[in-house]
């Protein structure tokens, strides 16, 4: 992907439950017999010596804040839909009156929810989460 000097890009971190803000703050292409080779200095935090490479970057880079929210909604439905129907599966086994129960209507859709202060939620796997206003 081609990206700017300038740009910000948004990382969803492979060892964090976070999203990081980074900056591209440097363009290296090189010219071999093989090929050419783009690769860019990204800037983490406020630090200007704090880069790194961004083919060294241990997470998903995305160029849009509003991408990495639709990910991570899109994601978070997943595991409750996936947590619910392991629930009511669990229930028509274990519970002769739960046989009819409806699976397919406990489908999620998140949408997204404005938040006025700083505030932490636990999740169902016990993630705690922190929401801050927009």
């Amino acid at each position: 992907m081609k990206y700017s000097v300038g740009q910000i890009l948004f990382v969803i971190m492979n060892k964090k439950n976070q999203v990081y803000p980074m900056q591209v703050v440097e363009e290296i292409t090189k010219k071999t017999l093989r090929g050419e080779v783009t690769n860019y200095v990204l800037q983490g935090g406020s630090s200007i010596e704090s880069t790194i490479m961004l083919d060294q970057v241990d997470g998903e880079v995305f160029d849009s804040a509003d991408e990495v929210r639709r990910i991570l909604q899109a994601r978070a439905s997943a595991q409750i839909n996936k947590l619910v129907s392991a629930a009511v599966d669990k229930s028509k086994e274990w519970y002769e009156s739960s046989q009819n129960i409806e699976a397919t209507s406990s489908q999620v859709h998140v949408e997204p929810i404005s938040v006025l202060e700083d505030s932490t939620v636990t999740l169902p796997d016990g993630t705690k989460a922190r929401l801050r206003p927009n």
